[in-house]
């Protein structure tokens, strides 16, 4: 992009608001990815293609360049996902703007209230902290807009091409891995799963698992364990000590749905049992000293009221009295669980960050909890772990999760997330 045209369209997105990201990404659309530079304010977000790539260059920078009116913004999700062969390292993440939009061209509008009619634009970014900062502000905006009325019968949006949702890139990314997997090693067919097969297998487990077709002879027993359809086989392990815990493969399975989807990807990672005061002492300090190299795990609290709820934390817990984190966090709370209730139909509450503030995980050598804003937790757990309270905040927009705002804890589970080692 020559600098001229850059300036000029800063001076443009400054028109409708101070421009407070700018950062390079890729547009992408069905057939390519483009890269260039993408602006934003609160007001409006333009994607203008870099000039000097081969494809641009060839059709036009107009035929990449993306307006988009925030009042057109239904819905804004930050994605992290897995871009490689295996997500085994942060390094072979992505990073993923996904928006939800109701026109394309300004003129012709989908209804808000039916997001399934909605378009996705989605912009791909090198780093987290881009990806962040362009959603903030984003989050920030939309939130305005709703306030408002109405929104406008005719805006400047204009998007050439609508994309593909992030879970169908994957999918089209797993395919393109495959099938370049067979071409280079010369292979007429795939020796595992041919890219047909991949598709199939990933779509199965992006939707849920399908009924069994009794017609051709199909029982859930005769599917194969290693089958990547199969999600409802999570791997729980338990130290020697513990014979049972409080989180059971039913309770693991309904928080498996919202982790990020590099945790959720079957055979990739187990559920580890690092810390539990039934079968470890109760110490905060053997706490810190068990999680001190797993930076994914859940922490599953149950009260005296047979009240089950916790939290998804991305950082190592560890006494360093600040909050930190990432925005991949999130509480959740499954209600009051009976020893003798089936967990069949067990729903959870569920709150991910909400972009007010990044209170995200906090830990001194008094206390750990999650959440918070004016002094406010979505839990917090003190010293002796044996008290707590929960309150809404602005990090969640949570409920309180426990049953009542002061409870006396019962039972406390830490369980890592860790990668399962090939032999």
């Amino acid at each position: 992009m020559a600098a001229n045209d850059s300036s000029d369209l800063v001076c443009e997105v400054a028109l409708d608001g101070a421009v407070e990201v700018r950062q390079s990404a890729w547009y992408c659309t069905p057939h390519t990815k483009v890269p260039g530079m993408l602006f934003a304010s609160r007001r409006l977000l333009r994607f203008e293609p870099d000039a000097l790539q081969v494809h641009v260059r060839e059709v036009g920078a107009e035929q990449y360049t993306v307006v988009l009116e925030v009042s057109d913004i239904l819905e804004c999700g930050a994605i992290s996902m897995p871009f490689g062969d295996l997500p085994k390292a942060d390094s072979q993440l992505a990073f993923f703007l996904q928006l939800q939009v109701r026109t394309l061209d300004g003129q012709t509008f989908c209804s808000s209230e039916d997001m399934a009619d909605a378009w996705f634009v989605v912009f791909r970014f090198n780093e987290r902290e881009h990806l962040y900062a362009a959603a903030n502000i984003l989050l920030d905006a939309i939130d305005v807009q709703k306030a408002c009325a109405s929104c406008p019968e005719a805006s400047r949006t204009s998007v050439p091409f609508p994309c593909l949702d992030c879970m169908a890139e994957l999918e089209h990314s797993t395919q393109h891995q495959q099938l370049e997997r067979q071409l280079s090693h010369g292979q007429e067919q795939a020796t595992t799963f041919a890219p047909s097969q991949l598709i199939s297998s990933w779509t199965a487990f992006l939707s849920g698992p399908s009924e069994p077709r009794e017609e051709e002879g199909i029982s859930p027993s005769s599917v194969a364990a290693e089958s990547p359809s199969r999600i409802d086989n999570v791997t729980l392990r338990l130290p020697e000590t513990c014979e049972r815990s409080l989180l059971t493969k039913e309770l693991a399975e309904c928080l498996q749905d919202w982790l990020p989807i590099g945790l959720r990807l079957p055979g990739v990672v187990e559920w580890v049992l690092r810390y539990t005061p039934k079968a470890h002492g109760v110490s905060l300090s053997t706490l810190f000293r068990n999680m001190a190299e797993h930076e994914k795990s859940v922490v599953l609290i149950q009260d005296t009221d047979d009240c089950v709820f916790g939290g998804f934390a991305t950082a190592v817990w560890e006494p360093c009295s600040k909050f930190y984190g990432t925005g991949e966090v999130f509480v959740f709370s499954f209600g009051v669980l009976r020893p003798d209730q089936s967990l069949e139909n067990v729903e959870v509450q569920f709150y991910p960050w909400t972009s007010q503030n990044e209170c995200f995980m906090y830990a001194d050598h008094d206390l750990f909890g999650m959440g918070g804003g004016d002094g406010r937790h979505a839990f917090v757990i003190q010293e002796n772990l044996l008290r707590g309270h929960s309150s809404p905040t602005a990090t969640f927009k949570n409920r309180v999760l426990s049953a009542n705002e002061e409870f006396v804890v019962r039972d406390i589970e830490f369980w890592s997330l860790d990668e399962i080692q090939c032999p």
